[in-house]
């Protein structure tokens, strides 16, 4: 009799036992399953190194997986997929400039002028410039087109004031003049020229008769 209340005894116990345990096993951490995994297989006749190498390899996984799920959170919170990659802009080449026109900051080319040129007064058909020296004119070309011509009165090199005065040597038309000037002073005016021989000289005592007389042919 006592045989058998034992073995009731017994069987009750072992009922009971997996539906205590169970929530137990639920609350036991990945690492106490894993060490409860080699602990059965140890009590199952695994070889010890055959062990140590599983749980190796498992380790291994759990890394991997690890740093994929933190790769892709990461790519995640940029914006980025975590398998996309930007791809890289072709180098466009630079534009190509029209031709005639000049490239901003290229220096200009040797020979061309910087801007317009103007014509050398002595090159003006209808400019002259006539120097007053002790005692003599010089003029800057001995005739110009009639006209209105624009005439230069010049004593730069004069030690005394002049005057001048053109007029024609036939005696018709009207005489032009420049009144006394000072030396080193320069007078520039313009007079309608008609077409002859015009006489130029400086109406001052003896200063004609020094030399002081040109001529100036308008045509």
């Amino acid at each position: 009799m006592k045989v058998v209340l034992v073995i009731a005894a017994v069987a009750l116990l072992y009922a009971a036992g997996p539906a205590e345990a169970a929530p137990k096993r639920a609350s036991v951490p990945r690492a106490a399953c894993a060490k409860g995994a080699l602990a059965h297989a140890a009590r199952a006749g695994v070889p010890a190194a055959t062990r140590r190498g599983a749980a190796r390899r498992a380790a291994r996984r759990r890394t991997r997986c690890a740093a994929g799920r933190v790769g892709e959170a990461r790519a995640g919170r940029a914006g980025v997929p975590g398998t996309f990659a930007a791809p890289v802009p072709f180098a466009t080449a630079p534009a190509a400039a029209a031709p005639g026109v000049p490239t901003p900051g290229a220096p200009p080319t040797p020979g061309e002028p910087a801007g317009p040129v103007l014509p050398p007064v002595y090159s003006n058909p209808r400019a002259v410039q006539v120097r007053a020296y002790e005692f003599r004119f010089q003029l800057s070309k001995s005739s110009v087109s009639a006209g209105d011509v624009s005439v230069e009165f010049n004593l730069s090199a004069a030690e005394d004031p002049h005057d001048l005065w053109l007029v024609r040597e036939d005696g018709t038309g009207q005489a032009h003049s420049f009144g006394q000037t000072p030396a080193g002073a320069v007078a520039r005016t313009t007079f309608p020229l008609t077409a002859g021989r015009w006489t130029l000289f400086c109406s001052l005592t003896g200063h004609q008769a020094a030399g002081m007389r040109s001529t100036l042919v308008v045509g």
